[in-house]
């Protein structure tokens, strides 16, 4: 088992940050890292017509590694089915798991957090949290094959969120 973390200091209140961080649609324009994530329907795998985040529901994630907001077409990113966990709007809490049967084989969770930063007074200075533990038997194998270039990516994707809040603030 491994842990990838990252964090940001993000000079935006944690509202701002939260609802950029849910907003799913805008991905492409900001996150070099997942370029594309929407909410899916269970039974055929299609675009749902909401784009709500709840717990329960499917989502796709598309992934660049590296990160890059350019999207090349002699590159195939990277996709998984993830299942929303925790949509906390009051705690600013979100987490997704994969969605695989074979949780022996591989299992991973990623959890996004938000909170104050402590040190400024004034609510206008958030943390930004991630990270994601991978288990099962493939685990190894992500963390020789893909844990640097995964840590690059949560590093990307934090450092974007800070870059998109602070703009939209």
């Amino acid at each position: 088992m491994f842990t990838i973390r990252s964090s940001s200091l993000i000079k935006a209140p944690k509202q701002k940050v939260w609802d950029t961080l849910i907003d799913f649609e805008s991905y492409n324009e900001w996150n070099p890292y997942i370029r594309k994530q929407e909410i899916i329907n269970e039974h055929d795998k299609s675009p749902s017509a909401t784009q709500i985040p709840a717990p329960g529901r499917r989502i796709r994630i598309h992934t660049n590694l590296p990160p890059t907001m350019v999207d090349d077409e002699n590159k195939k990113p990277f996709t998984t089915g993830e299942i929303l966990t925790h949509v906390d709007d009051e705690a600013f809490r979100l987490a997704w798991r994969f969605a695989t049967p074979a949780h022996w084989l591989i299992n991973a969770e990623r959890w996004q957090v938000l909170r104050d930063d402590e040190s400024r007074p004034g609510g206008q200075t958030t943390v930004y949290e991630t990270w994601e533990t991978f288990g099962g038997l493939l685990a190894l194998l992500i963390w020789l094959f893909m844990g640097t270039k995964l840590q690059v990516a949560f590093d990307a994707m934090g450092s974007s969120l800070k870059d998109r809040a602070e703009r939209v603030a």
